[in-house]
């Protein structure tokens, strides 16, 4: 008992200071691989994913700040949607098994379905008629809230783009990647989103990007840091209009 509290207590002051200086580009460097697994779902799975996705962004909340454009839903509400049998897949085991066994990460898990950002749906659109641009994100390094490593999963449900490349790019140790977009759609980009830096272009007139965001970690054990919980509650406030969504 007293090792796991030494453990934690460990694990909660190595947290605190990595979200005090990643924002300054203080990460580590064993934390900026990252991997892709192309065709992750069966098809029936992930044309049902496509087309619910869809049919919800009229339900998303909407978000224009100085780093943010687009659209979101939380997972507590997909799981309330028409989304939820669909969704079930990712509940599965073989699931996990699967992403375990392609990139190595032999104790990743889905943090719990108390987190909202487990499964969420991000929306980017074209602009307006009076914008320049539309839907994307600047550069930009995510928080973590949890005591294991933190890998954020971007499944591309629709990638209607003129690029040859994906509209996220990372940044693993300092050079830029654009992603290709070769079977790009049904692709699931794993990255350690709190040490990498990441963005997703401005699209374009006529474009179009849907993605499946999902959250994993080594050891999905939330944070008691009040600072850092009431950091997470403002992210969510501001994509999906609720600070527990």
């Amino acid at each position: 008992m007293i090792k796991h509290l030494w453990r934690v207590l460990q694990a909660e002051i190595a947290l605190h200071q990595h979200n005090k200086v990643n924002r300054l580009g203080i990460v580590s460097d064993q934390a900026q691989d990252f991997h892709r697994i192309d065709n992750v779902l069966p098809t029936t799975i992930f044309n049902g994913l496509r087309d619910t996705a869809l049919a919800l962004q009229h339900q998303s909340t909407a978000e224009d700040s100085h780093w943010r454009k687009g659209q979101a839903i939380g997972g507590h509400q997909l799981s309330r949607s028409v989304m939820s049998p669909w969704l079930d897949h990712f509940n599965h085991d073989d699931f996990i098994q699967d992403l375990r066994q392609q990139t190595g990460l032999t104790t990743l898990s889905l943090v719990p379905p108390a987190d909202t950002n487990r499964l969420s749906l991000l929306y980017y659109d074209a602009p307006a008629a009076h914008e320049d641009s539309g839907g994307g994100t600047d550069w930009h390094m995510d928080g973590n809230i949890y005591l294991g490593a933190r890998w954020a999963g971007i499944l591309t449900l629709v990638e209607e783009t003129a690029d040859n490349s994906s509209k996220l790019e990372l940044q693993p140790r300092g050079s830029k990647v654009r992603l290709s977009k070769d079977n790009l759609v049904n692709s699931l980009i794993l990255f350690q989103g709190d040490h990498v830096l990441h963005r997703v272009r401005s699209l374009a007139a006529q474009e179009k990007r849907v993605v499946l965001s999902l959250l994993f970690s080594d050891w999905p054990v939330r944070t008691r840091n009040p600072w850092l919980r009431r950091y997470q509650s403002q992210v969510n406030l501001a994509f999906y209009g609720s600070p527990d969504a």
